[in-house]
């Protein structure tokens, strides 16, 4: 093989905040206080703030009427409620967002249906391509009850694209915080025998890359026929991993995020973190 092996490709990502507070968006639905269990398990790891927000507007849609009952009941100290009285929850969110460099939106989706179906036009669409930050997806298929007490692993799945660069920046800003040991995983078509052997070279060199950061790093191959079954086999393995994808930035939903990161997102029993694309500040 002659060619660069496509992991070795950079682009320049440009550098994040550290985390210094999560938001959870409640609507007064069941479905949308589920993004506060892995919430509460990050701020407490990181004893950073937990903040739950809601728009009391009875014209524009639901709102939490109970919140301050729900931040009692966390569990958790530093636990802020900030409720506005009118306006789009997606236009609150993402100036928030912008207003604190470190600030991290934990949104849950509210069905079973296909990701792309379930929030184009939401409040979680507009977040993903908007926000200038990451994004802790909880899908519908969420199972809070197999995970650990607190993260110690997190996926990121490598597919040579120039996005690689965004999944590996927002993962080791959150392994360092958080203490995780990443995954380095790339999905081998069964189509394409040779793609073992591209990849082999540059997993192992971002592996040791990470490493010698000093976060603990693993990589490994799957062969599957279809990426989004690959991820999702790697994390019954590793239950209550952290999977970090990237989001595209563009489009309805379905688009914005890609029909492989849709696909996981709408499956996955542990949370899903978006990071941004390279071109995305």
């Amino acid at each position: 093989m002659g060619e660069v092996p496509p992991l070795s490709r950079r682009r320049k990502v440009k550098p994040s905040a550290p985390i210094e507070r999560l938001i959870v968006p409640l609507d007064g639905t069941d479905e949308a206080e589920a993004a506060i269990t892995p919430a509460v398990k990050i701020a407490r790891q990181l004893s950073v703030t937990l903040e739950l927000f809601t728009v009391h507007d009875p014209v524009r849609g639901r709102w939490a009427t109970d919140i301050d009952t729900v931040a009692a009941e966390t569990g958790y100290d530093d636990v802020e409620v900030v409720c506005v009285s009118a306006g789009w929850a997606g236009d609150h969110l993402v100036h928030m967002a912008s207003e604190v460099p470190g600030t991290v939106i934990c949104l849950a989706t509210h069905n079973r249906d296909r990701f792309s179906r379930m929030v184009t036009g939401s409040v979680t669409e507009h977040v993903i391509r908007v926000s200038p930050h990451p994004v802790l997806i909880v899908g519908p298929e969420y199972e809070p009850a197999f995970e650990p007490d607190s993260y110690r692993d997190c996926i990121v799945c490598l597919d040579g694209s120039d996005r690689d660069e965004a999944a590996l920046h927002t993962a080791q800003l959150w392994a360092r915080q958080l203490g995780l040991t990443m995954h380095l995983v790339h999905i081998d078509s069964p189509r394409k025998p040779d793609e073992p052997q591209v990849f082999e070279e540059s997993l192992a060199a971002r592996a040791e890359e990470v490493a010698l950061s000093g976060i603990r790093a693993e990589y490994a191959h799957i062969l599957h026929t279809d990426p989004a079954e690959g991820i999702r086999t790697l994390q019954t393995r590793l239950p209550g991993s952290l999977a970090v994808l990237t989001s595209r930035n563009r489009g309805v939903t379905r688009w914005a995020v890609g029909g492989v990161t849709s696909t996981v997102l709408a499956h996955s029993p542990a949370p899903v973190l978006l990071a941004k694309p390279p071109d995305v500040s």
